[in-house]
């Protein structure tokens, strides 16, 4: 091709098309030859008369305006689509949860933005412990109170709270919102906010005793005082989890991991 005066990289114009008994034809045929000619003026060196005739066979494969249309239009969407799927697949593996309200203070402020890992509740659906926080969609339960009140909630709205009791514990909540775990009454003070002078909560509190089940939880928020947790709804079916908060971003000067109970020197009292 070289040789012939078809160099790579360079723009030409197709002069005449002949068939393979020399006739000029209109199109491409098979074993057709073609007149070529640069589009733009070469350097002294590439120059030569022009045109040259060079056999199809030699020609690498052309592409009209249709197909070069339609191979680009299929790589776009392939593009596209892989985009959108490796997007899709992060969203479920992983995401980002604006805390919006104190039921969590002072360890997730009203503001607070986390990361949150989506991947082991799906795996481990029993895998919640005691000290944990967790992010789940709202048992029907907590939608009922919710929609009672004048407020609006569904099932793809997200709480967190903190895992309080585990499966075969017994949980005891008292109309003052204090809570014993298998009878033992905890000796530290569990509400990390400030009280909420009027009390609100105890409204809601359903005392009594309940067994936490195999396939559930029993949650509670760090500010008791405020939080409508399982002391008001029940235990929380482990198939409503769907994640665990990794660490704080936002704000930067909190950010870092979640705290821990035993690190907020917590891990005795679940009561207001």
């Amino acid at each position: 091709m070289f040789n012939n005066g078809v160099y790579p990289g360079v723009e030409y114009r197709i002069m005449k098309i002949y068939d393979t008994e020399g006739n000029e034809v209109f199109g491409s045929v098979p074993g057709g030859k073609y007149d070529l000619k640069p589009i733009y003026p070469l350097v002294d060196q590439l120059e030569r008369p022009w045109p040259v005739t060079v056999n199809e066979a030699e020609i690498p494969r052309l592409y009209t305006v249709g197909m070069y249309n339609t191979v680009s239009a299929l790589g776009s969407l392939f593009t596209a689509t892989f985009g959108l799927g490796v997007a899709y697949a992060l969203s479920q593996m992983i995401s980002l949860f604006f805390i919006p309200s104190r039921s969590m203070d002072p360890t997730l402020a009203v503001g607070d933005v986390v990361v949150v890992e989506k991947v082991s509740p799906r795996i481990f659906k029993s895998n919640n412990h005691v000290g944990d926080v967790i992010l789940f969609h709202p048992p029907s339960r907590l939608q009922e109170i919710v929609k009672s009140s004048g407020g609006r909630i569904g099932n793809r709205d997200l709480f967190v709270k903190r895992v309080a009791a585990e499966p075969t514990q017994k949980v005891t909540v008292g109309s003052d919102g204090k809570v014993l775990i298998d009878e033992m009454e905890l000796q530290e003070k569990r509400d990390m906010c400030s009280e909420e002078p009027l009390g609100l909560i105890e409204r809601y509190i359903e005392p009594g005793t309940t067994e936490v089940q195999s396939d559930e939880v029993f949650v509670m928020g760090d500010c008791s005082s405020v939080s409508i947790d399982s002391r008001v709804w029940g235990p929380l079916p482990n198939k409503e989890i769907i994640g665990k908060p990794l660490f704080r971003v936002w704000p930067i000067e909190r950010f870092g991991s979640i705290p821990t109970l035993e690190k907020t020197q917590l891990q005795t009292e679940w009561s207001d």
